[in-house]
């Protein structure tokens, strides 16, 4: 599991879902866009869902040292929501 950090807070997620979010964040960034993605989180212990805004602001994604399945809630799904996005980003506009 992996915190991503923004504006003073820790939303704890899958590896996969952290990175994606973070390549995603990035590629929007060098683009000039932004969006906002939903991925499950886990929020005062319980499975929630998450609604984060990217391209307007920086994050940082750590190690928070909790092992969970990488398939809790429907995390496959929203890392595949967010590598698709990116990737349609590649093909309007190229970056780097």
């Amino acid at each position: 599991m992996k915190d991503i950090l923004i504006d003073g807070h820790r939303i704890l997620t899958t590896d996969e879902v952290a990175d994606a979010v973070i390549e995603y964040a990035r590629k929007l960034l060098v683009a000039g866009y932004s969006d906002i993605v939903e991925f499950p989180t886990v929020h005062d212990g319980e499975l929630a869902r998450c609604s984060l805004l990217l391209g307007s602001g920086s994050l940082a994604v750590v190690d928070a040292g909790v092992v969970m399945s990488s398939s809790f809630g429907d995390a496959d799904q929203a890392r595949a929501e967010i590598h698709r996005r990116a990737d349609s980003l590649r093909s309007t506009r190229s970056l780097t």
